[in-house]
């Protein structure tokens, strides 16, 4: 394929091609996938990038989450638009193969069996809210590791977890692939 009309796809996806010219880390081969993870996951969007550089991320804000750093490849969008996975899609074809993927969507089960289609699940980690009992997903061998959050206790009730403490989490299953729950899940009295 000419430079031109790779470049012509990149822009058609929606991609900024500044990243585009800079070297990929060597013995890589491999893309990482972030899908919502500017917030609460930032932490592990960024440990991912250094492990699979090119990284794919995609937010509503996520030009301005990637500003001046080369190893992501930034697409603002939101799950709620019609055309959200056609475009990850499109996206996708720019890259080397997923190396791991980092999942934080409100509602997965809309999205998960497209996206399970475009990365293998043993490569994929998708982070469930912690009243989010669903889906009920296929783990282990046949889909992503779960890491469902949930709070910890205080002398007064409980909290909300760090962000921190949600991207540690977040870390700890991209690198063992095994499902985890971040602190307890409690229902509150």
């Amino acid at each position: 394929m000419s430079l031109q009309r790779s470049s012509r796809r990149r822009a058609s996806a929606g991609i900024g091609q500044s990243m585009f010219n800079r070297p990929m880390k060597k013995g890589r081969g491999t893309a990482g996938l972030v899908i919502g993870g500017t917030g609460m996951l930032a932490e592990a969007t960024r440990w991912i990038s250094r492990q699979y550089a090119p990284t794919l991320v995609i937010a509503r804000q996520a030009t301005k989450f990637a500003q001046g750093e080369w190893r992501f490849v930034p697409l603002d969008l939101d799950w709620g638009e019609p055309d959200f996975m056609e475009r990850i899609s499109r996206a996708m074809e720019t890259l080397p193969p997923i190396g791991k993927a980092l999942i934080w969507l409100h509602e997965p089960e809309l999205f998960l069996d497209r996206l399970l289609e475009l990365v293998p699940p043993r490569q994929m980690v998708l982070v469930l809210g912690s009243r989010n009992g669903r889906p009920d997903l296929r783990t282990g061998v046949d889909g992503p590791a779960i890491v469902r959050l949930g709070s910890k206790p205080t002398p007064h009730g409980r909290r909300w977890l760090t962000h921190e403490e949600i991207s540690a989490g977040a870390i700890r299953a991209l690198q063992d692939g095994q499902s985890t729950i971040v602190g307890e899940l409690k229902l509150a009295p």
